[in-house]
This record gives structure tokens, sequence and C-alpha cells, in this order.
């Protein structure tokens, strides 16, 4: 019963990290590609100083507007140029904040495929499916956008979906108008553009020289800072929790190997008298404890890793009040595992590791027994 509670404790530890880390894994690098399909594609390009101070600024994104002189530069990269600001979508009944992207219909086909994401209309005003749900509209149905001006004053003016669109981005799906860059420059009374989603590897003399313009140049992962933070974060605790709990596991296997030891010690005091050496005695025990960490390490890694395999395949559909926090963390609609064998069997071979290591007390208090004493100890 000892060693079965000690085996589960051990394998259950191997199946928290296999799990929480691919999960965590998983998360990451599926947000990471939606977001990359969606939204950021390899490069963003930003007026300096906005992506600084990108949240205190998210309501004056007119103010950073990109010179046209950087144009030449972008159009040798496949892109799209956008009129990007927050606005009020207003309906008969409801005031939502928005998030309204202002471009090139046939850029934005390009670079992000729009119309795979499309589930009823077609391209022109297209509202998130998360947005649209949350505010009862369809296609056909008019609101009124509310917004201001480069100048500084309100505007206001009513438009008709034309599609819904379902991205899998709770941030993208809950918030966001798409709309011609030409009725958002009218609307918002500015021209030009703020924000630039690029295609493609930029060269180190195209970045300085937009650099010198005054445009940041923002890989993916830049722009996912916080996001791939708050991952490796979970991580670690996911990690530094599982090996709490081997932990605990190597304290039931040594105690364990005490107890098997001391019902033992007068066959170990048998094989001593008959010429056992000490040695081959503490690879006994380190042996035993070696085999129980293996097992109890392979189950957990096989239990863990098909059901992560599982996730990765199939996901974890997020409950519908996830959406709401899809607002302002980027999530997907569905959590995907990832399994990194490498990655894996190397907490399998910890796990055989925190067992031997924790069988060498057991062990050593073996030799250290006197044959003459435990053989006719009574």
């Amino acid at each position: 019963m000892r060693s079965i509670l000690t085996l589960v404790s051990l394998a259950f530890g191997i199946f928290i990290i296999i799990i929480g880390v691919g999960l965590n894994l998983g998360m990451e690098r599926h947000i990471i590609k939606i977001m990359r399909d969606v939204e950021i594609s390899d490069y963003k390009l930003y007026e300096k100083g906005y992506f600084d101070d990108k949240f205190e600024n998210s309501d004056d994104r007119l103010d950073f507007m990109i010179s046209n002189e950087a144009s030449k530069i972008i159009d040798n990269y496949q892109n799209s140029k956008r009129i990007v600001f927050q606005g009020t979508l207003s309906t008969s009944s409801f005031d939502s904040p928005v998030n309204i992207i202002g471009g090139n219909q046939q850029d934005e086909e390009d670079l992000f495929h729009r119309n795979s994401y499309l589930i009823d209309g077609k391209n022109g005003v297209v509202l998130g499916v998360h947005l649209a749900k949350t505010l009862n509209l369809s296609v056909g149905d008019s609101f009124i956008l509310k917004g201001t001006t480069k100048k500084g004053s309100l505007n206001a003016k009513d438009f008709v979906i034309t599609g819904i669109i379902k991205s899998g981005l709770m941030a993208f799906d809950n918030s966001t108008i798409l709309i011609s860059k030409q009725e958002i420059e009218t609307f918002t009374e500015a021209s030009g553009f703020n924000d630039v989603s690029l295609k493609g590897e930029i060269t180190i003399e195209d970045k300085e020289a937009l650099k010198s313009l005054g445009v940041d140049v923002i890989g993916y992962r830049e722009e996912l800072e916080d996001l791939i933070s708050i991952s490796q974060l979970k991580i670690k605790i996911t990690f530094i929790f599982g090996s709490i709990i081997l932990l605990m596991s190597s304290v039931g296997i040594i105690n364990t190997m005490l107890m098997a030891m001391l019902e033992r010690k007068k066959e170990i005091g048998i094989l001593m008298a008959n010429g056992i050496k000490q040695n081959v005695i503490l690879k006994l025990f380190i042996f035993e404890g070696a085999l129980m960490g293996t097992l109890g390490s392979i189950v957990g890694f096989i239990l863990g890793g098909s059901l992560l395999y599982y996730y990765q395949i199939v996901g974890i559909a997020l409950p519908e009040v996830a959406d709401k926090m899809g607002t302002t963390i980027p999530l997907s609609d569905r959590i995907y595992g990832y399994f990194d064998w490498r990655l894996n069997i190397l907490f399998l071979i910890f796990g055989i590791f925190i067992a031997v290591i924790s069988s060498f007390y057991p062990a050593y208090k073996a030799t250290k027994l006197e044959p003459i004493d435990v053989i006719w100890d009574r």
C-alpha cells in the first residue's frame, strides 16, 4: 500500500507538470499564431512614441499618424496601411466601446484572408461575432458610430452592417469593426495611416530608414511581449507546483524505503554475513527506488501525455463567460495543448532522478547495519 501511494503521488506530480506546462505552451503558441493571422502579421509599424505608451495612448491614436514618406519603404513589402482608433457603437438600446479598423479591403484580404472568417454577409462594414451577438445586431441592421476626429471635434455617422466575422480571437470578435479606409478618413477628418501590419522580413537598412522617419518597427514577439511573459510566468508556477508534489513524493519514497529496510534488516544482515559488500546493498536499494520512480513517472507520462495530445488535436472550448475576458486579454475561443517530446522526456527523467536521490538515505542506512546485531535481534 505504501508503494502504491508513493507511485500514485509521483505519477500525479509528473501528470500535473506535463498537463500544466503543455496547456500553457499550447495556449501561447496558438494565440501567437492567431494574432499573426488576424491582426499583427510579422511586424507592426507605429509613429514613434505610440508603442512605448500604447495603453495610455489608446484613446488618441489619431495623434500618431505615420509620415507619408515612410510609404516608399513600406510598399516594398506586403502590407495593410490603416487608420485605427477607438469609438462608440450606438444602437437604440446600447452603447459599446469599439476598436475601429479602417483599411483597404483588398490589402486586408491579401494579408489576413478576412473573407475566410466571414460567417454571414460580405466585406464592407463588418462586426466581430461576439460584438454583434451582445448588441443583438445582424447583417442589414444599422448603427451609429461615434468618435472624436483628428481635430478634436465629435462626430457621429450611420452605418449598415454588411458582414459578421468570427476570427476565433476573443478581443477581436468582442470589440472590432472593420470599415473601409476611405470611410474612416472622412469620419475622422484624417488622411494617411497610423497603423501598419506588414508581412515579410524587413532589412536592417529599411528598419534604420524607417526609424529615421520616426517610425517604430515592432516584431510580432515584441508586440505580444506581455502575453508571452504572462505565459512563461504561468509555466514557471505550474512547474514549481508540480515540483512541490514531486518533493512530497520523495518524502514518501524515503519513508517507504526506510520501512522496507527495517522490515528486511535480518535478510540484509544475512547477506552481509555471507560476504555481500556494502556497495551491493546500496545498489539494491537504489535500484528499488529507481524502479519505483520509473514506474510512477511512466504512468504520469503516459496519462499526462495522452491527455495533452488529445487537447493538442481537439482543444478545450472556453465557456461563454470567457468572452468578456477577451476584451482586455488576447484569448482564443479554444485552448490547445502542445506536446513537446523533448520537454516531456525531461520531466520523465526528472521524476526518476527525484526517486533515485530519495533512495540514497535509506540505502545508506542499510549499509550501516551490523550483521551480528540484526541477525540476532529479537
